[in-house]
């Protein structure tokens, strides 16, 4: 038997352009890696307040929600609340759950106050897990929601939701 012929020796690395040039060597990261593609950074002027002149309404709700680890003590207070000039809060109801689940012993509070202060109990959820509904007035900047829970499970993540509308000020001609 004849002997095996070696294949012919090929480069380990092929370099591109394969038209006989040689491809300088830059460093990682500098301008001519990137083939001096950037170009400065341009910051989009601020909108001057005078420009949101209309009012869009019965939105669905954004930032209604909050979450936190139960401390060691096992209770915890969060908050929510409306944010931005001509933004009112219309909530309808609100979920509450912890890691722990259905077999969470925890109580939690709802409450609506204002400047971070508890002032008027809205609802209350036995299992630390459920949903409340919620009538309470709209809700202008400075007001919140808040949830307290007591004997929670330290370590679980708890956490809640706001279902509702929303009005917030628009730079168009609203809706």
């Amino acid at each position: 038997m004849p002997p095996v012929q070696a294949p012919p020796p090929v480069a380990a690395v092929v370099r591109w352009p394969r038209s006989g040039k040689t491809v300088p060597a830059v460093p990682a990261g500098s301008w001519a890696a990137a083939g001096n593609r950037f170009t400065k950074r341009r910051v989009n002027p601020p909108v001057p307040i005078g420009n949101y002149t209309g009012k869009i309404s019965g939105v669905p709700l954004t930032g209604g929600q909050a979450s936190g680890q139960v401390p060691a003590g096992g209770a915890i207070t969060l908050q929510v609340g409306p944010q931005g000039l001509g933004t009112t809060w219309y909530p309808a109801q609100i979920t509450l759950s912890t890691t722990t689940g259905a077999l969470d012993t925890s109580t939690a509070l709802v409450y609506l106050g204002s400047g971070g202060v508890p002032t008027t109990q809205v609802g209350s959820v036995f299992s630390g897990n459920g949903v409340a509904a919620l009538a309470v007035p709209a809700m202008q900047p400075g007001d919140f929601i808040i949830v307290s829970w007591t004997n929670g499970h330290p370590g679980d993540v708890a956490s809640f939701n706001i279902i509702g509308t929303q009005d917030a000020l628009t730079t168009g001609s609203g809706r």
